[in-house]
C-alpha cells in the first residue's frame, strides 16, 4: 500500500474510441501508483473505460475524462470525473449529460467503485474508489 503518494492528475480529451483505451490505460496507471491491487485496478480501469465510453456515445462535440489519485479524509483513492462541454445560459449541456436514460450500465459502472455521483443533469459524473 503506497498511501504517501499523490498521483498526477490525467485528463483525456473523448473524440473516439481510441481515447476510451487511452482512459482506461491511464486510470490503471494511477490506480497502480496509488497501491491498488490487481483486481482493483482492472475495476477502476473499466470504470472509467465505461464513463469514456459513455461520453462518446452521448457527445457530439467531445467530453473530458479526468484522474487522479487523492487523499481525503485520512483515506486515499482514486476519483474519475467525466465533464461534459458546458453549453447554454445555465451553463448546463441542453442535451444532456451522461445519465441512466442515455446509458444505462451506469449503474453497473457504480457497481464497481465505492461512490458514484451524477450532477448538473448528467454533465458531470464523480466515480470514487478507496484504498482499504
Amino acid at each position: 500500500m503506497n498511501t504517501g503518494i499523490k498521483s498526477a492528475t490525467r485528463r483525456i480529451i473523448i473524440h473516439s474510441d481510441l481515447d476510451i483505451i487511452v482512459a482506461r490505460l491511464k486510470a490503471r496507471e494511477v490506480a497502480r501508483e496509488m497501491g491498488f491491487s490487481t483486481i482493483d485496478q482492472a475495476r477502476i480501469s473499466l470504470a472509467a473505460g465505461e464513463l469514456a465510453r459513455a461520453l462518446a456515445k452521448v457527445m457530439d462535440s467531445s467530453g473530458e475524462i479526468v484522474i487522479s489519485g487523492i487523499n481525503a479524509n485520512g483515506q486515499c483513492g482514486v476519483q474519475v470525473i467525466s465533464v461534459t462541454p458546458q453549453a447554454g445560459p445555465d451553463g448546463l449541456e441542453n442535451a444532456g449529460g451522461v445519465t441512466d436514460d442515455h446509458y444505462p450500465e451506469m449503474a453497473d459502472v457504480a457497481a464497481l467503485v465505492d461512490e458514484c455521483r451524477v450532477e448538473n443533469q448528467g454533465t458531470r459524473v464523480t466515480l470514487m474508489k478507496w484504498l482499504v
